[in-house]
């Protein structure tokens, strides 16, 4: 989509949005007596049902197929390539499949060693694993984790928006998030950190599904207490999203045995990460029990990435409030693997509807307060909705340089309160509604058509298919040895050219940590070389296989050899 193509949509927004400017001023100056203000107070406070289950099924079953399609279309294919963070979650996953351990050996850690300078959360590679144990380890199967969660917070969400706002506008809602490009994105690939805003939604409406209901309040606490082992910021966000929902629950009446039972459930799930934390921070030793171990991290720098430890915090402020309102409100250009920079994610035209949506739901919040006393347990689910997108923006506060996957708790709050924005304006000037359909669907078109097209080969180089390609080709030769470029993401990069190796190889964790197996041939550190081909002398041997980046593609400038190319990467040997 052209920059032209962007400037018109916003036009069209400005017009819906005057045109809704217009008709509050219509609404609100008319006369009283000719039932203006009267029928405008009425709506807002009714929700019209439709003409029948009937025709409210169908569509449901209309979204529903719309979602799983494009979720589904293609998947394990698109995106290309595996990226490297959702490579080491696979290969741990696959150790603690075959040993109960991570690749190095640690029995059922709570945190993940990772790349040692910085760890990684392990719900998804426990969710992973018996999947592997199953089916194996393909990329296909080691993204189901992440497309289950996904569809499963599109069911919460529709339930979620049902219960407080009615089923109208959750149908609204819900053909949104189907089309929606972030939700659409994160829901194809492996990152740990994209299952933190599904899990917290899921305890969101738990806890309010849960305040006069203590299983449901306690699932609720579950499902928290479970997204402090899938994404660090949580630390940072659940916390403070407990004391907002404490505070809503005794004053929506929760029986206080029921908000301590349910504490109880979070405390439990969740001390053994939080102890990780402690550990780290100062600097106790590793802990292991029967069950599970609490490791200590030499090495970690994560810290750096918190505002409360940045050298300077008010510069540090005032930068993360530049990103925060870059990437949320602006929907500024974001890591290519995180949304197409002509659509963001919400759809760049989106934040007038959301706005809009925010003016609605405090509308709501206030009026079930003052005039529905029938309906506290409502406003108290949207209040909880509100404390939901307040922690998400708290999280780009907090946290330096965030980006899209860093910020993601926010986005199911902006895409449903935009939903409720374009809800809003159907429902106040209804001969918009195709026009609304029609715009949005050729968006969501364009959106698909971009991202099944060109963009899929972007993708694939920098989740390094070329690099898979050539390993699968080598390994087709059976060599002895293996010489593989440490230049695979930037110069130097060792590691993540070995944690690719070991994915795409299906290498054996026991066989990385040099434990004698039941394969026969030499240990892997003796045939696994990992080389810069621009500082290091390369000797060609018989029954060996060089894999080499592009750039380094003269190194190997020896006519004996033959070669076989790749997007990016070859594979080199000697016939």
């Amino acid at each position: 989509m052209t920059q032209s193509s962007a400037l018109l949509l916003w036009a069209v927004e400005a017009l819906i949005v005057l045109s809704i400017l217009l008709r509050f001023a219509v609404v609100l100056t008319g006369p009283a007596e000719q039932g203006r203000s009267l029928k405008f107070t009425r709506w807002l406070r009714t929700d019209t049902p439709l003409p029948g289950d009937l025709y409210h099924r169908i569509a449901l079953l209309i979204i529903s197929l719309i979602a799983v399609g494009i979720r589904c279309w293609d998947f394990g294919i698109h995106p290309g390539g595996f990226n490297q963070d959702g490579a080491m979650a696979a290969v741990d996953a696959k150790a603690l499949a075959d040993y109960g351990t991570d690749r190095f050996g640690m029995r059922y850690p709570v945190h993940f060693t990772a790349w040692g300078y910085g760890q990684m959360s392990v719900l998804l590679s426990y969710l992973m694993a018996p999947l592997i144990k199953l089916f194996g380890m393909t990329p296909l199967v080691c993204r189901l984790p992440q497309l289950f969660a996904s569809l499963g917070g599109l069911i919460i969400l529709y339930l979620f928006i049902r219960d407080l706002f009615g089923r109208r506008a959750a149908l609204i809602v819900l053909a949104f998030a189907a089309i929606n490009p972030w939700h659409i994105m994160q829901s194809r690939w492996a990152l740990d950190c994209n299952l933190f805003p599904h899990f917290f939604l899921a305890g969101t409406y738990f806890l309010y599904r849960g305040i006069h209901r203590p299983a449901w309040l306690c699932a609720g606490m579950m499902m928290l207490a479970l997204c402090m082992y899938s994404y660090g910021v949580a630390f940072l966000t659940v916390p403070l999203f407990l004391f907002f929902a404490l505070i809503i629950l005794i004053r929506a009446g929760t029986s206080f045995v029921s908000i301590a039972a349910a504490g109880a459930i979070y405390t439990l799930v969740s001390a053994p990460v939080w102890l990780v934390m402690a550990i780290n921070t100062l600097g106790w030793e590793t802990i292991e029990t029967a069950w599970f171990t609490m490791p200590y991290f030499p090495h970690s720098v994560r810290s750096n990435d918190i505002l409360f430890f940045a050298p300077d915090i008010t510069a540090q402020l005032q930068a993360n409030f530049q990103s925060l309102l870059n990437m949320v409100f602006l929907q500024r250009p974001d890591l290519p693997w995180n949304a197409l920079d002509a659509y963001g994610t919400i759809y760049l035209c989106s934040m007038p509807f959301f706005w809009l949506g925010l003016g609605f739901l405090l509308h709501r919040i206030w009026t079930n307060g003052r005039e529905h006393r029938n309906r506290r347990d409502q406003q108290s689910g949207q209040l909880l909705v509100l404390a939901g997108l307040l922690t998400g923006l708290w999280a780009g506060i907090v946290v330096s340089g965030i980006n899209i996957n860093r910020g993601n708790l926010a986005f199911y709050f902006t895409l449903s309160l935009a939903a409720l924005g374009i809800w809003c304006v159907i429902r106040w000037l209804p001969k918009l509604r195709w026009p609304i359909i029609g715009f949005y669907s050729l968006l969501f078109a364009a959106f698909t058509q971009a991202y099944f097209g060109e963009y899929q080969q972007q993708i694939a180089r920098m989740f390094f298919a070329g690099f898979g390609e050539a390993l699968h080709a080598a390994e087709k030769r059976q060599p002895n040895d293996w010489y593989i470029t440490s230049n695979s993401q930037y110069p130097g990069s060792s590691n993540v050219s070995e944690i690719l190796t070991l994915f795409h190889l299906n290498i054996d964790a026991q066989e990385f940590q040099g434990k004698p197996t039941t394969t026969e041939g030499r240990p892997y550190r003796e045939r696994f070389h990992y080389v810069n081909y621009a500082n290091s002398p390369v000797v060609i041997q018989r029954d060996s296989v060089y894999i080499v980046n592009t750039s380094e593609l003269s190194r190997l400038d020896n006519k004996s050899l033959e070669f076989e190319h790749f997007d990016g990467f070859s594979v080199a040997w000697m016939p």
